[in-house]
């Protein structure tokens, strides 16, 4: 754009030169018209002048009276203007050089004043158009430039005296002066000038564009290099830097620097801040107490934590890419609630390790979470339900050993009083038959059972009965006998031998004896 602005401005500063040379041509051209239309007019003015006759005095041969005869006998040649200014025109070759001046008519009597081509297309491009003053133009003669001004010579007056019988009126255009002016060097300054400003438009181009680029590259390219590379930077993902401190530089690109650090610092507070979420996200997910999958819309899985991989027993193996739905059975599935948000489920089902091995769990799905315009991924929860399950089976057995416990005390109370007789009737059957040899053999297996059932029948309605909090001075040996009458038969079933063994005199100690 520089190159092309200057470029103009230079042809336009050529044009105007050779335009201000052509005027002075045309000035020089139109200053000599002047004065030999002074001359011919001073001429006119008298009618001619009169020379004295010399040698090589030149007589008008088409003047009728072109030769007088003084009083003191000089001879007396006529010259009328026309040929004052034809001599004139003559001289001014040896005079002005390649400068000169020639009369030209239509209707000469003169052959010497015949029109040439040049002369004769001015003539009749005055007499159409009677306003136009004057006609010029460049012209090679003799392998020469040369500047011909023409212009026009009406008829006056003091012309009809010579003219009037070649039929010519006051103000008619009789013919004209024709200006021969060289060129040449007017063509070198030409020349010269073109070379001139063809150099000087280069220098000036090449100076300019040095500046420019100098100015353009510190205030302009070297900033935008500098962001150029901060964006390569920011595109690798690095944000831990600066911009560096621009110097002289425009408004604008001041502007962009700042505009750009702030997008920098947003950028780089945000991934901060983003990392922070993440790493909270992540930490929270891989300290759940739950199992955690992430699945694709594919149902694919994403990503688990080691949970997930703990509940299926393969903590050095990566699920990724294996389908959710394979793991669980479709046939165990049973929702635990109505699920009218079609975005989450809530159901138990069964993960099949191996066809000997399942595993019940709960699960908590999360469907359709929009992650860009076009994907979304869903959340699998699954709680592992066998600590559970385990304790509703215990819960299940102590209702039975809480309803058995509160039969047998019924049971046991029923039979107390049963016993209080028996034990009596045998106590009365003692004393009545003791002294009978079979009853005595029998008599003390009797009593050993009666007592047996007694202490049994004791020690169900000891367990059952509520009991106050009270902390006393217990016999730990006491207190393991009395749990072992209420288990020792399971032990014995199961071939199981209890087999007690105290050591030391430690074993009273202040405790609730219903809470051991």
């Amino acid at each position: 754009t520089t190159t092309l602005i200057l470029s103009v401005i230079f042809s336009v500063l050529t044009i105007r030169y050779n335009k201000q040379i052509e005027k002075t041509l045309l000035n020089n051209a139109r200053t000599l018209y002047r004065m030999v239309v002074a001359v011919r007019s001073w001429a006119s003015e008298y009618e001619g002048v009169l020379v004295r006759k010399k040698a090589t005095t030149e007589i008008n041969p088409f003047l009728a009276h072109p030769i007088l005869l003084s009083q003191n006998g000089d001879t007396l040649v006529l010259k009328n203007p026309a040929l004052i200014t034809r001599e004139l025109s003559e001289l001014s070759k040896d005079f002005l050089g390649d400068a000169y001046f020639h009369m030209s008519s239509k209707k000469y009597i003169n052959p010497a004043n015949k029109p040439d081509d040049f002369e004769l297309n001015a003539l009749n491009f005055l007499e159409k158009d009677s306003l136009q003053k004057e006609f010029y133009q460049f012209e090679n003669m003799n392998n020469r430039l040369y500047f011909r001004y023409f212009a026009p010579l009406y008829t006056k007056k003091s012309c009809l005296s010579c003219h009037a019988s070649q039929g010519y009126h006051e103000g008619d255009l009789r013919g004209g002066i024709s200006i021969v002016l060289s060129a040449e060097d007017y063509q070198k300054a030409r020349a010269a000038n073109l070379r001139f400003m063809i150099i000087s438009s280069l220098v000036t181009i090449l100076i300019l564009s040095t500046i420019l680029y100098f100015g353009l590259h510190k205030s302009i390219l070297h900033p935008i290099e500098q962001l150029t590379a901060a964006a390569e930077r920011i595109e690798t993902q690095d944000y831990q830097f600066s911009l560096p401190q621009i110097g002289k530089s425009s408004l604008e690109i001041r502007k962009l620097f700042n505009t750009f650090e702030r997008m920098r610092q947003s950028i780089q507070a945000y991934l901060t801040n983003l990392k922070l979420s993440e790493k909270k996200y992540r930490s929270l997910i891989e300290n759940s107490l739950e199992a955690i999958a992430i699945v694709d819309q594919n149902g694919a899985i994403v990503e688990t934590n080691n949970r997930f991989q703990q509940l299926f027993g393969q903590e050095n193996k990566s699920f990724k890419g294996k389908k959710i739905k394979e793991l669980i059975n479709p046939d165990s599935i049973h929702f635990l609630a109505d699920n009218k948000n079609h975005h989450t489920k809530h159901y138990e089902a069964e993960i099949c390790l191996n066809p000997e091995q399942v595993i019940p769990v709960e699960i908590f799905e999360l469907s359709n979470i929009k992650i860009t315009h076009d994907q979304t991924i869903n959340f699998y929860y699954l709680r592992d339900l066998r600590l559970r399950k385990k304790l509703e089976t215990y819960s299940l057995q102590m209702e039975k050993m809480l309803v058995l416990g509160e039969l047998s005390a019924g049971i046991a109370h029923e039979l107390r009083n049963p016993l209080f007789a028996l034990s009596n009737n045998l106590d009365y059957l003692n004393s009545k038959f003791k002294d009978q040899k079979d009853f005595e053999e029998i008599y003390p297996e009797l009593l050993e059972s009666v007592n047996k059932i007694h202490k049994i029948i004791s020690a169900i309605l000891d367990y059952a009965a509520p009991h106050p909090p009270e902390f006393k001075t217990i016999d730990l040996i006491q207190i393991i006998d009395q749990c072992l009458i209420l288990v020792r038969k399971k032990f014995e079933k199961a071939r199981i031998k209890i087999v007690q063994e105290f050591v030391g005199n430690c074993f009273r100690v202040k405790a609730d004896p219903h809470q051991m």
